[in-house]
Order: structure tokens, then C-alpha cells, then sequence
């Protein structure tokens, strides 16, 4: 994590002061792991308008994180074939 990413910290903050139960906060924890810095600032804006805006992030959070693995799966790929 880059130091010029206070949005990382600050959704961090925002997801363990909230009233979100365990395994949703384990669902951001993941999130926040293979997230890049846009990404956090965009989710981090939105999530911190109001309560609803991030219960409707989270209930969606589990296919972006699926979305998110697969382009890395992907992109391992493509690596992986340009090398052999």
C-alpha cells in the first residue's frame, strides 16, 4: 500500500465502526486487500454518504470481488503465455 493512500485507511476505519456484521466485514477486509488506490477513493466516496450507500456496496461487494480475482487470473495468463 502506497503512503499516499489514505482512502485504503479511511474505508478501513469506516467498515470497523460500522454496524456491519463479521462476515461482511471479512468480505471488505478482502476486498481492501487486492484493491487498488482508485478504486478506494471511488468505493470510500460512496460508502461514506450514508448508511444505505454502504449496505448497498456491501451487498454487492462479494462479485466485485470475484470480478477482481478473475482479471488478476487473467492477467496472470496472458503473462504466463507471452513467456512460454
Amino acid at each position: 500500500m502506497s503512503q499516499d493512500n489514505n482512502y485504503k485507511l479511511k474505508l478501513k476505519d469506516l467498515i470497523v465502526k460500522s454496524d456491519l456484521p463479521e462476515d461482511q466485514k471479512d468480505l471488505w477486509d478482502m476486498f481492501l486487500k487486492i484493491s487498488d488506490e482508485n478504486e478506494d477513493e471511488a468505493v470510500f466516496e460512496a460508502a461514506s454518504e450514508d448508511k444505505e450507500s454502504l449496505t448497498l456496496l456491501t451487498n454487492h461487494l462479494r462479485d466485485k470481488i470475484r470480478d477482481m480475482n478473475e482479471r488478476g487470473r487473467k492477467a496472470w495468463q496472458r503473462l504466463l503465455a507471452i513467456y512460454n
